[in-house]
């Protein structure tokens, strides 16, 4: 027996091939943007790194990827009647494991137009004392009250409905902190804080604290999602990775471009969604 991560696709074509390599103790749906699909087009990302952190545990698990790479909350939202819905009435699962909200911030900041998104266009106004002074609060505002929340209640109840899965725990990612740096995934993938920051004219010595207080608002607003749900569980994924140099544009640090980590990461990252999914279904 030993742990697989596959992808929804690829099971569908050949489920015997992955089947003969269980019996599995626990059965995952993994759902999600590119922290649960790809780092970058040629490297792995957390399904991967979770099998191999169920295997040095003794834990043989299956875990089914239907994630997507760039997805934002409300794409995910989008295909509950969809490939969502059709994987959750397959199966009953041990588990679900999300990984959004955060392309929901970062695309928030970088596709509107100057000063029209979640961050001010500094241009010609003064250097404030912190980098978050340029996220505009009344965006923020509107961004987590009338979008992140309502569409995550979706998922929530559609999940609760399910007549197989009503009572499986839901494991949310918490992201880490990146460093804002010209370090794309691939040509025309990304950078993306790099190019929101440049785009609105932010002074970079105030990123670092920019992309802090971003991803500070990432990590409260999706551990304030389990407040008044049963089974919902924060993985507690802040402050592990250590930071990439700011001037690198490459794989740096914990992490391998911009917003994603590295195999290093991703194996620090995998300890503790291990230990969080353990300790909650006690195997």
């Amino acid at each position: 027996m030993s742990s697989v991560a596959v992808t929804g696709t690829r099971y569908l074509v050949n489920p015997e091939s992955v089947d003969r390599k269980g019996p599995f103790d626990i059965r995952i749906l993994a759902e999600g943007d590119s922290w649960m699909d790809r780092s970058a087009p040629t490297s792995g990302s957390l399904p991967d790194y979770l099998a191999e952190a169920f295997d040095r545990k003794d834990v043989s698990a299956l875990i089914i990827n239907i994630s997507h790479a760039s997805d934002t909350l409300k794409r995910i939202t989008d295909t509950m009647g969809g490939e969502f819905n059709w994987w959750l009435r397959q199966y009953r699962y041990d588990a679900i494991v999300l990984s959004a909200g955060g392309n929901d911030f970062i695309d928030a900041a970088r596709d509107p137009a100057p000063g029209t998104g979640l961050l001010k266009d500094m241009i010609g106004l003064p250097l404030p004392a912190d980098g978050f002074d340029c996220v505009d609060q009344q965006a923020l505002k509107a961004l987590v009250q009338d979008f992140l929340a309502p569409n995550f209640d979706v998922i929530y109840r559609r999940i609760r409905d399910d007549r197989l899965n009503a009572e499986v725990p839901l494991f949310l990612n918490c992201y880490d902190t990146p460093v804002a740096r010209d370090a794309p995934a691939a040509r025309g993938i990304g950078p993306w804080l790099f190019d929101a920051y440049t785009k609105n004219h932010i002074d970079e010595t105030l990123w670092p604290s920019l992309t802090a207080g971003m991803f500070n608002e990432v990590k409260s607003n999706v551990e304030a999602w389990r407040t008044g749900r049963t089974g919902v569980f924060a993985v507690p994924t802040s402050g592990l990775l250590t930071p990439a140099a700011p001037k690198s544009k490459g794989s740096s640090g914990d992490w391998e471009n911009e917003i994603h980590p590295n195999k290093s990461g991703w194996r620090k990252l995998s300890k503790v969604w291990v230990r969080e999914i353990r300790s909650v279904l006690a195997v």
